[in-house]
């Protein structure tokens, strides 16, 4: 099962400060494992200020967020984007979200030259080979194929929800727990 370019919809059970209630992009996924960046998470304000200055992207309007994409390398960026940018450095993952890794692409937002849609993250969330595989079946993923609009133009607060919306299911009537109450 090859999950390249699927959401993954955390259970309700995955309560972590980083996976719970995550919607993650899977950006890469082979028989050495799998790549994806959390997409509803933004890093605190108070420690991105400090980033988007560093980077001039505080320059940028409307303002930037920062996404935290997940606990592996937080101190390397990526951008997820439309088709109407590339660079080196970019990879595609479907014929309309590509992911650049090249600081390039920080140039050009700021100087309005680079993609039309796109989410900024520091790090990102790794599987090592066959561990998402287990992962799903242990039930501790939802799988969804991804949309653009999912990635770049709802609410944060509201993705989650919105990709278990989709999936047909409501989050509420589920539990983390077994056994009758």
């Amino acid at each position: 099962m090859n999950l390249k370019n699927h959401f993954l919809i955390a259970m309700p059970h995955l309560s972590d400060d980083i996976f719970g209630k995550s919607l993650i992009y899977i950006c890469d996924h082979d028989e050495k494992g799998a790549m994806g960046i959390i997409v509803n998470k933004l890093i605190p304000s108070t420690s991105i200020n400090e980033v988007l200055q560093e980077t001039g992207l505080n320059q940028v309007y409307p303002k930037i967020e920062l996404c935290l994409g997940g606990p592996v390398q937080l101190e390397h960026g990526f951008i997820l984007h439309d088709n109407s940018y590339r660079t080196t450095g970019t990879y595609p993952i479907s014929d309309n979200v590509l992911l650049t890794v090249n600081e390039k692409i920080i140039y050009d937002i700021i100087s309005g030259n680079g993609p039309k849609q796109f989410r900024i993250a520091l790090g990102y969330a790794g599987w090592e080979k066959g561990q998402l595989n287990r992962e799903v079946e242990n039930g501790d993923w939802l799988v969804m194929p991804a949309t653009p609009e999912l990635i770049f133009s709802h609410d944060n607060d509201e993705k989650w929800a919105r990709a278990t919306e989709r999936f047909g299911i409501n989050m509420n009537d589920i539990t983390g727990s077994i056994g009758l109450s």
